[in-house]
């Protein structure tokens, strides 16, 4: 092998060499950025768990005024969803005062109706429906399904999360068009990418 042929081939090995460090050093720090979502992501669903216990504890164990009443509890990113029934009129207004005082809670979306609580039957719809939507989400290609919550009550979906303003089209789109869907109510945060 002549002395410029052997010169090309160690530059060919040099570079690759280069490309293959360069390439490791991308998937580490993907890698390393992935670990950080999901520690975060994690600690999240933490925070959100425990605000929902603390709400239910609020709601039936600490006093009797809502023995008769059908609330459902769900929270993401700290903002807590209040959906059901109630036949004292009073009480929507109460339960969202009490839910109020848990630490950590940044709002409260009442969506509590003053009517007779639905039916067990009702309740087994509104999880498949549920379970449907969450199903329809996990197909999607533009959606991150990580980053929203359904919840579905008396055949009306409630979407929760933080997405982009596209992600918010496709899933009320799916939502939308699952048998069963009454109707649909968004309470979304918007991500916004700035050419800054």
């Amino acid at each position: 092998m002549d002395a410029s042929k052997f010169r090309m081939l160690l530059f060919i090995l040099m570079v690759t060499i280069l490309l293959t460090s360069c390439t490791m050093g991308l998937s580490v720090a993907t890698s390393s950025a992935q670990a950080v979502y999901n520690r975060n992501h994690l600690r999240q669903q933490v925070s959100d768990n425990y605000i929902t216990m603390q709400a239910y504890r609020k709601i039936y164990n600490d006093t009797d005024d809502f023995k008769h009443a059908n609330i459902s509890i769900a929270t993401f990113d700290n903002n807590v969803l209040l959906t059901g029934q109630t036949l004292h009129p009073n009480q929507p207004a109460a339960a969202e005062r009490i839910i109020k005082t848990i630490a950590g809670v940044n709002h409260v979306y009442n969506h509590i109706t003053v009517e007779a609580p639905s039916s067990a039957l009702t309740s087994v719809s509104d999880g498949w429906i549920t379970t449907k939507i969450r199903s329809k989400l996990l197909a999607e290609d533009d959606v991150n399904p990580d980053h929203i919550k359904v919840v579905t009550e008396n055949g009306t979906v409630y979407l929760m999360g933080i997405v982009f303003p596209e992600e918010s089209d496709a899933v009320v789109n799916v939502a939308s068009h699952t048998e069963g869907v009454q109707a649909v109510m968004k309470h979304f945060y918007y991500l916004r990418i700035s050419k800054n």
